[in-house]
């Protein structure tokens, strides 16, 4: 096993050690549908205050007004790329994880960093695959907002993060979910809002791109699940 793998197999480890952090639900009351969380920063709350106001809970408070007995799993992991989220779905399908809703939002940390586009999907690929097969029937992906307009980038332009990159990656997204039958929370449709972001770092959304990035999902998420609200 390469340094790499090692690490990102470590990582995992840790994410999985601190699950039960991680599952909201009161001890008395039976667990009747999980939510599995996967993604970076953003599902674990990042630029939300407090944490619990991402958007990640704000869609498990949502399914809690609708549902009996919801538990949420948030794999999401600071600064993760889709190779982290690879190792995350391969152990969850090792040790027999089942879920009954699955969001996955991942990419933006792969572009901003110069990863190619093939290799991310090849690895999209295979997380879509694995969870359809054996996680979840219901799986949920986003694709990436026009990064270029978020005010960390208009102020410090990066190579990296052009218009057509962010496009290639989204195109990507959108190729894999169809393949795995997966409807996408298309981001991208909605323009980049500077109320919406974080000021400290002009990337993560803040209380109020949270709350709108849930209802963006919620109104797939719900239909998906055959919920009325």
């Amino acid at each position: 096993m390469n340094c790499t793998r090692f690490f990102l197999v470590l990582v995992v480890l840790v994410c999985w050690i601190g699950l039960f952090a991680c599952v909201k639900i009161p001890r008395e009351q039976q667990i009747e549908f999980v939510y599995l969380a996967l993604g970076a920063s953003d599902a674990t709350g990042v630029g939300a205050l407090p944490l619990t106001e991402g958007y990640v809970y704000l869609i498990k408070d949502e399914l809690d007004r609708h549902l009996p007995g919801v538990a949420l799993l948030n794999l999401g992991v600071p600064g993760a790329r889709i190779n982290l989220i690879k190792e995350q779905v391969r152990l969850a399908v090792q040790v027999g994880t089942k879920a009954d809703l699955v969001t996955v939002w991942t990419g933006a940390n792969d572009l901003i960093h110069g990863d190619g586009v093939a290799k991310f999907q090849e690895d999209l690929r295979f997380i879509l695959q694995h969870l359809r097969e054996r996680v979840s029937k219901v799986i949920i992906v986003a694709n990436l907002p026009d990064l270029t307009q978020l005010p960390r980038f208009r102020s410090n332009p990066d190579p990296a993060v052009n218009l057509e990159r962010v496009s290639a990656f989204n195109r990507a997204i959108e190729e894999e979910a169809r393949a795995a039958g997966a409807p996408v929370v298309n981001l991208f449709a909605q323009p980049v809002r500077d109320d919406l972001v974080f000021d400290l770092d002009g990337f993560h959304p803040n209380d109020a791109g949270h709350r709108e990035i849930a209802q963006l999902f919620l109104k797939v998420v719900l239909p998906a699940l055959g919920v009325k609200k």
